[in-house]
Order: C-alpha cells, then sequence, then structure tokens
C-alpha cells in the first residue's frame, strides 16, 4: 500500500537511508524470450516475478534457480492466463510489457515501495535499536541481500492483491535490525531480521480469506495471532541464510477448522472467538475497528507500525 507518509522517524536513519536504498535499485530489463530448457540470471528474474502464480496450495515449493523447468511453465502460463496473455509458456514482448506495467524504476513493484519494508522506528525503543530506521541495514543480512528477499515478496504480494480482486495491501513491519527486533519483543530467528517477511492487512478482506489466498501464492511461511490483527507471511524456504528455518509454517487447524496460532488459540477472526478480543487488540493499534478492514483501517494500521510487544511473535 503506497502512502505519502510513513512514521518511520529517526535521524540517523534518514542519514543512511540514500547510501543504503540505493545499491541495486533498478527494474530488472529482459531481453530475449523464455521458454522450458533456458537458464540464466533473466530467468531466474522471471522466477521471482511469477512465483506467486504457481498453480499449488499443497507446500509443493517453487525454487529461484535459474533454470526454466516444468513448474516455471505452470506459473507463467497461470500469470499469463490472468493477465490476458496467449498461456503458450513462453514470454515475449507482451509479458514484458505486463511486467514493467507492475514495476518502477527503481526496482520496487507498482503497489508496494521500499520504504514499505525498511525498519520502523519506535518512541519505547533505544537509540541503538532506532539508529536504522528507515533502511535495510542492522539486521543479519547486507543491505543489498535484504532487499533481494523484499523484492521477491513484492512480487509474491502483487500476485496475492491480484487474486483478491486488487485490494490494498497494508505493511505494518517488514525488515527489522536486530537491535529492533529485540527491543519490540520479535521472535529470536525472526524471518524480518531478513528481509523477507511482511505483517499486513487487506483491506475488504478478511484475515483468514487472505491467508487461503497465501497458500496458493507460494508463501511458505503463514502466521496468524490471538492477540495480534495482522497476518505474517513470509518466504522462509526461500531464506538459505537461515537454513534451520527452511521448512513451510503454516497456521494448524482444530476440530472446528478455525485457524490456530503457535499457542493452541484461535486466530483473532475465526468463528466462535470473543468480540471482545478484538476491542483489545483495538486498544494496543490504531487502525484496528473491524475484522473486515476498510482502506482507512489499513492505511492507519501500517502508519501506527508494529505494537510495543509482540511476544515472541514472528
Amino acid at each position: 500500500m503506497r502512502l505519502t507518509a510513513r512514521l518511520v522517524g529517526a535521524v540517523m536513519g534518514a542519514l543512511l537511508l540514500t547510501s543504503v536504498l540505493a545499491p541495486g535499485a533498478s527494474a530488472y530489463q529482459f531481453d530475449r524470450p523464455l521458454k522450458a530448457g533456458d537458464k540464466g540470471r533473466d530467468v531466474k528474474a522471471l522466477q521471482v516475478r511469477i512465483a506467486g502464480w504457481f498453480p499449488e496450495h499443497n507446500q509443493v515449493d517453487f525454487p529461484i534457480d535459474g533454470s526454466f523447468g516444468p513448474k516455471v511453465k505452470e506459473a507463467l502460463t497461470a500469470f499469463q492466463t490472468s493477465h490476458g496473455l496467449n498461456p503458450d509458456g513462453i514470454t515475449g514482448k507482451s509479458n514484458y510489457r505486463v511486467f514493467d506495467e507492475l514495476q518502477d524504476g527503481d526496482g520496487s513493484t507498482a503497489h508496494f515501495d521500499w520504504n514499505e519494508f525498511t525498519q520502523n522506528s519506535s518512541s519505547g525503543c533505544s537509540a541503538a535499536a532506532n539508529a536504522y530506521a528507515g533502511t535495510f541495514s542492522g539486521g543479519m543480512v547486507s543491505p543489498q541481500r535484504a532487499k533481494r528477499y523484499v523484492r521477491r515478496l513484492m512480487w509474491r504480494l502483487e500476485a496475492l492483491r491480484a487474486k483478491a480482486g486488487n485490494h490494498v495491501i497494508g505493511i505494518n513491519s517488514g525488515f527489522r535490525s536486530s537491535a529492533y527486533n529485540e527491543c519490540i519483543g520479535g521472535a529470536s530467528a525472526s524471518q524480518h531480521l531478513y528481509g523477507d517477511a511482511a505483517d499486513n492487512r487487506m483491506a475488504n478482506v478478511s484475515n483468514r480469506k487472505e491467508r487461503n489466498l497465501a497458500k496458493k501464492s507460494e508463501f511458505y511461511g503463514i502466521g496468524c495471532y490471538s492477540n495480534l490483527s495482522h497476518n505474517h507471511f513470509d518466504l522462509r524456504v526461500d531464506n538459505t541464510n537461515l537454513p534451520y528455518a527452511q521448512f513451510w509454517w503454516w497456521p494448524a487447524r482444530d476440530s472446528q477448522g478455525r485457524d490456530l496460532d503457535d499457542g493452541g488459540r484461535p486466530c483473532l477472526g475465526e468463528t466462535g472467538t470473543a468480540t471482545a478480543s478484538l476491542a483489545g487488540v483495538a486498544r494496543a493499534l490504531p487502525g484496528v475497528g473491524s475484522l473486515i478492514p476498510s482502506v482507512a483501517e489499513v492505511h492507519a494500521f501500517q502508519v501506527a507500525g508494529e505494537v510495543d510487544n509482540l511476544g515472541s511473535g514472528d
């Protein structure tokens, strides 16, 4: 969700912003048709753009490996069908025109900006924890690698957004430095430390519906919470910098079919959960007034940033 302003504060972060965001900040340009059997950097760039269209929801990986195999053809055909292109599984000028429409010159995508994923700041955190606000520095990987993970997230989110009817998605937590993550009570091995996670809400769509769509959009980590309003999506299987966490993480369900958080409690908005729980979340985080949020509520959610204490939530 693009905003005219975002409350990320911190003077030190602003001073670092230009140097951190500049490297690699450009849109990829394809210069040849791509088909089954091709290999190379351009195939890898193609995979990043179409991974979210791989028509699978049973936890089948879609590798970003630079090799045009059957999975790439499946994803490309689904992308082509969705965008009114000839579904022949071969890229061409018409495909690349659509990619150009879905990306900006700085390497971000049409509906998401880099600054939506940079670290927030919090008045409750120390100067050291806020030092990298507005940047991709201070985490577990270099800023350049964090941006590569963020770019992959953006393209998955573009696919998710399109499948949901182009409803606005607000991000209230993307990349976090180690010190900031510790200050706000994030998980010690959080995917946010690498830039491959986004805490988010979608306007006019319930959290559960968004999670179900995410399962069909190659999000390997999907988390929900009983006491927080958002969904957590990440690409942990792709995160080679944290190999012991390269597994699928989706909510378990109870006998009533309700999605559960890691503590075994029904996630916010699941059938039979108390309305009072929503009121409690609303007090803790501005913009939370409805289980199916309006655009204004999603806007407020994004601007507010994380709660003071995530309670070890990712």
